[in-house]
């Protein structure tokens, strides 16, 4: 999704492209340094998501604990950046801002971000739910991949995969270019596994990719980004598609004719982390702790960025038609599967390769 940013791009793609680092203000930790000294590094999405966290989240925390909070723009490029900083043994940010799913299980496997401390995983689980929280941080920014029909063009929105991947339904289908796991995760679908074993599900990658090949000649846009695919459906080049559910609705509220359908769909997270080697870490976590136990800022985020939170909290700060647009309402989420991650980092090199390929042939 490169609206502002482009949701599980591969981590082997974004290890290519590295941005210059920044400056980091303070010293190499914690200890020694008082609030008023300390200036926390946050790598963000840049444009309005970048000014949402600003805004609703750094400002405040910085008012109430004189930790001051420098936000510096690295769109899909947090991977490559923290290994950059890693091998110059110059770590120089602290915190990463709703970082994509794919890329989040990687850097952990990787050691590239920290593990949570026990009181503060304990803590976050309780406030936000155990769903919202792993090892590593806790979910931001989520949304849902879902699947979106042309009212005037598809007479019954597909909400299963296999009603979707049906060759024998002529609509013309967008799908997203960026994300490998998602699309074979789907075609599995497809082909009968059940949505709720695809969370640990093993791909069967020859069966998906002859899934998908079989849809291929109807997917007439394979999107790069959120602003191609509403494009795609504005301009009328397409009937259907997996889409962004912020985005679907969105163009529903501004005059397309768009069905959104939850079920079928994908729950897609983003993560709070705090990179490993920050500089500092105590204060990063109480950064994290901050937007945790702060529901009134985390909604306020939301309608500013139409990404979901994950305080149930939050919902109650919020108005009533656009939390029901959001992927983490109840009735939504409990719709959405979510993707087996684990497996996908123990198999990201073979699957972006022969991804490449399919995109390719």
């Amino acid at each position: 999704m490169f609206s502002v940013k482009k949701k599980g791009a591969a981590f082997a793609a974004v290890a290519l492209s590295v941005i210059p680092l920044a400056t980091a203000c303070g010293g190499g930790g914690d200890s020694n340094a008082s609030a008023e000294d300390t200036t926390l590094v946050v790598a963000s999405w840049g444009a309005y998501f970048t000014e949402a966290t600003r805004q609703f989240l750094a400002d405040p925390f910085t008012k109430e604990t004189g930790i001051k909070v420098q936000i510096v723009d690295a769109p899909g490029k947090y991977a490559a950046n923290l290994q950059a900083q890693k091998q110059a043994n110059n770590v120089q940010w602290d915190l990463l801002d709703s970082t994509s799913a794919p890329d989040a299980y990687q850097m952990a496997h990787d050691g590239l971000i920290q593990q949570l401390p026990a009181n503060l995983k304990t803590e976050f689980q309780s406030v936000l739910g155990q769903d919202a929280v792993t090892d590593f941080g806790f979910t931001f920014s989520n949304l849902g991949y879902i699947i979106a029909c042309n009212k005037d063009k598809v007479t019954t929105c597909p909400d299963t995969q296999q009603a979707f991947f049906d060759p024998a339904n002529p609509a013309r289908r967008q799908m997203i270019a960026t994300l490998p796991l998602l699309n074979l995760s789907l075609a599995e679908m497809a082909s009968g596994v059940p949505a709720e074993e695809i969370p640990t599900h093993e791909i069967d990658m020859d069966r998906a990719f002859a899934k998908l090949k079989e849809l291929k000649p109807l997917v007439k846009v394979w999107w790069e980004s959120g602003d191609q695919m509403e494009q795609a459906f504005r301009n009328g080049e397409v009937d259907m598609g997996i889409a962004y559910s912020g985005r679907a609705f969105g163009l529903a509220d501004n005059g397309t004719p768009l069905q959104v359908q939850w079920k079928g769909g994908v729950y897609n997270p983003g993560f709070w982390n705090v990179a490993t080697g920050a500089p500092h870490s105590k204060a990063a976590f109480q950064f994290m702790e901050w937007i945790a136990n702060h529901p009134e800022a985390q909604a306020k985020w939301a309608e500013k960025t139409k990404y979901s939170v994950p305080s149930p909290k939050a919902f109650d700060y919020m108005d009533d038609t656009f939390k029901k647009q959001l992927a983490d309402w109840p009735d939504n989420r409990k719709q959405l599967t979510t993707l087996n991650y684990d497996w996908y980092v123990k198999n990201a090199q073979d699957v972006n390769r022969r991804w490449q390929e399919f995109l390719r042939g």
